[in-house]
């Protein structure tokens, strides 16, 4: 039985103040860690402000697995992404969503990293990625530029993963024609395929103002809400809760959300993404996820040649909720 909760972030905004199920403790930050790697894999950037992480530092992932930290310019831009694996194994790319970072990726990773280099990014305007406001913050400028990055980084042909707002992303990247041949296979999750989003929305008008995104209980209010089916740690909260609250990334996110709507997306897929995906494509979908139906993927089968839809039990946030399942579904794929 599907659950149709009635939860919009418009209500999840109104009721921020009554989200004391779960408590971050506000000086939190991750364990620095000291060691850096002394493989000089890429030029390394100059540091965006205020980040944390270092160029070369190492973080343990998961499954006796180690990621490393890059700071690399691209498209004029700084971007922050981090790597674990062969960089001489076929690459798969990870694009998050919102309210995420690279790091809702990192199980998922570790899962996959004895077979494929991954590569996380924090895109522009999250993380620790470049914030600046003058930078092309639309989801066209943001697909363009991680492109731009990979090749920077020596990776001509990936396969794609993309989650919520990252596949609007993604579908950019499938959309121009000069990275569509890139990308080997696709894993598209979470985000309305051939039929409209259904009701109730997320309310993207309410969600370019700065002010909602700011909220010190923004995080914890989320993870509290019907998008998560199990209770997450608060480990995991914390962590996310830091990742998403650099300085700057309300603002950009505000940016981001004023030029987005659900409406003008699903004319874009049909026009520009779905004739252009001739690349095996996997659509994931989350029965249980209040934000998206399975019924939004009704003839995305038919539509899409190559494209196979995956109904999993699982709410929104799968690679937080269930990792396994998103590393063997890409694996399936990518193999």
């Amino acid at each position: 039985m599907y659950k149709f909760a009635v939860v919009t972030f418009a209500v999840l905004a109104a009721n921020l103040a009554q989200a004391d199920k779960i408590r971050v403790p506000s000086d939190y930050e991750p364990y620095p860690l000291a060691q850096i790697t002394d493989e000089v894999r890429y030029p390394a950037a100059p540091q965006p402000p205020g980040t944390v992480n270092r160029h070369g530092e190492v973080e343990y992932l998961g499954h006796n697995v180690f990621g490393l930290h890059w700071y690399v310019e691209a498209n004029e831009a700084v971007w922050h992404f981090v790597t674990a694996g062969d960089p001489d194994d076929e690459a798969i790319l990870f694009v998050h969503g919102h309210p995420d970072t690279w790091w809702s990726w990192h199980e998922v990773m570790a899962l996959l990293a004895d077979d494929f280099y991954v590569v996380a990014v924090d895109t522009l305007g999250y993380g620790q990625s470049d914030k600046r406001l003058d930078l092309d913050l639309t989801y066209s400028g943001v697909a363009s530029g991680i492109a731009s990055l990979m090749s920077e980084i020596g990776i001509e042909t990936f396969n794609l993963v993309g989650h919520d707002r990252g596949s609007v992303v993604g579908d950019h990247m499938v959309a121009q024609d000069d990275v569509t041949p890139r990308i080997m296979a696709y894993l598209r999750m979470q985000q309305s395929a051939d039929q409209p989003h259904g009701f109730p929305r997320p309310d993207h008008e309410a969600m370019a103002e700065v002010e909602f995104h700011t909220s010190p209980t923004f995080m914890s209010s989320l993870f509290a809400s019907d998008y998560f089916s199990v209770e997450m740690s608060e480990d995991h909260l914390a962590r996310a809760t830091w990742e998403y609250g650099f300085e700057g990334t309300a603002e950009a996110a505000a940016v981001l959300f004023a030029g987005s709507g659900f409406d003008e997306e699903l004319e874009f897929r049909l026009a520009e993404v779905f004739p252009r995906m001739t690349m095996p494509v996997v659509f994931m979908q989350g029965a249980d996820d209040p934000g998206q139906r399975p019924e939004e993927y009704w003839r995305t089968a038919d539509i899409v040649p190559n494209g196979k839809v995956l109904i999993v039990e699982a709410n929104h946030f799968i690679q937080a909720e269930k990792p396994k399942l998103v590393a063997d579904a890409a694996r399936d794929l990518f193999e």
